[in-house]
């Protein structure tokens, strides 16, 4: 029994090590380009193949980014991402504290075939989830007692058990913090930072859209 226990503890250690690098380079002013970010693993929503890719980075219990979800999103998708324009990229940074839990959910969820990522999004975004034991976030998640494939909330509360489903999520704050991203919500735009993420008019300007509503 202690060999699964001793696999997971050293994979999580060796997590904590490689985030805790990342702040070190963060504060040394060492942080790679953000052309180097890799983002190609991270769910879509919108057209793989639109011409334009807008990265939103944001943490699933954020006020922040619950409100970002319930203002910009919607607009950015009406704009850009309905169109076929822009396609856009979530990228997990849960640096709240009691946001991991529900990032592993996230990711749980993600999984499943036929997936509708911005219902799922809106699922999230649309309750109080922060610092719920898994067995309560996975009802809240999950509320009917019988889904159509069978993956229930029993399920999802062991996937977010799974070493795996850490390491992902780990493996997305660490990409976060050593391209020197510190705060929520975060949005690159063809991987030049938004310096005003909540300015529609930059995102018409940075994307080359003609400028549909006065500001």
């Amino acid at each position: 029994m202690k060999g699964p226990w001793i696999w997971i503890g050293a994979s999580a250690l060796v997590v904590l090590l490689a985030v805790s690098l990342g702040f070190v380079l963060m504060a040394a002013g060492r942080s790679e380009p953000l052309q180097t970010m890799q983002i190609d693993d991270l769910p879509v929503l919108g057209r793989a193949d639109a011409a334009h890719e807008i990265v939103l980075v944001t943490d699933y219990g954020c006020p922040a980014c619950k409100r970002f979800h319930a203002e910009m999103l919607p607009r950015l998708m009406a704009r850009f991402v309905d169109g076929g324009q822009a396609k856009i990229r979530v990228l997990a940074f849960p640096i709240r504290e009691g946001s991991t839990e529900l990032a592993h959910a996230v990711t749980c969820l993600q999984e499943r075939p036929g997936v509708d990522t911005k219902a799922l999004y809106d699922r999230v975004y649309g309750q109080d989830l922060v610092g719920l034991a898994a067995p309560e976030l996975a009802r809240r998640l999950i509320p009917d007692a019988t889904p159509a494939d069978g993956f229930g909330a029993a399920q999802l509360s062991a996937c977010m058990q799974r070493p795996d489903i850490a390491q992902r999520v780990e493996r997305q704050r660490y990409r976060a913090i050593v391209h020197g991203i510190s705060s929520v919500p975060t949005v690159v735009v063809d991987r030049v930072l938004m310096p005003e993420p909540w300015t529609f008019g930059c995102y018409e300007a940075a994307l080359n859209a003609p400028k549909t509503e006065a500001r």
